[in-house]
């Protein structure tokens, strides 16, 4: 089991950015089935956000957590996003155009 205690972080991703709405202890065992956990998830989902489960020593460990991960995922994103439009200006770069005369 990971360091700390689980904590749900609920939140919002719209683009490079991450509202964070709530971040609550979660049950001991926050994978398993549970009302309270379905409920969350369920209420977040309506609300087009997310729920993320995140093991730290604190409430505010956990916030510090999720929005380091999101910045991470975010610059991968880019990444991989600069990597496609590279590949793609080398391959029209490529193409030779013929012409009927």
């Amino acid at each position: 089991m990971p360091d700390g205690s689980p904590f749900f972080v609920i939140g919002q991703r719209s683009g490079p950015d991450l509202t964070l709405r709530q971040v609550q202890a979660a049950p001991e065992k926050p994978e398993e089935p549970d009302d309270a956990c379905e409920e969350i998830r369920r209420d977040s989902r309506d609300e087009d956000g997310s729920v993320e489960i995140a093991y730290a020593a604190s409430v505010g460990e956990a916030a510090r957590r999720e929005a380091a991960e999101t910045a991470e995922q975010i610059s991968q994103d880019l990444k991989r996003q600069r990597e496609r439009r590279t590949t793609a200006a080398r391959r029209a770069r490529r193409k030779v155009q013929y012409r009927r005369t």
